[in-house]
């Protein structure tokens, strides 16, 4: 199931600020929550920051 909120590899790569390659890179690596739908990587925006929010607290001391 296709999420309401999923953006493209190139909307997740602005959306993130990261090179387009290392997020395609990062999902075919399963490193940042992504489903490859009918042959393209789609990111869910809620997934993303709530991803993004577990990451800050791994780098917190």
């Amino acid at each position: 199931m296709v999420p309401k909120d999923a953006m493209t590899a190139k909307e997740a790569s602005k959306y993130l600020a990261m090179d387009e390659q290392t997020v395609v890179r990062m999902a075919a690596e399963r490193k940042i929550p992504s489903l490859h739908h009918e042959g393209q990587w789609l990111f869910s925006k809620k997934s993303i920051d709530k991803w993004r929010i577990r990451q800050g607290a791994r780098r917190a001391p």
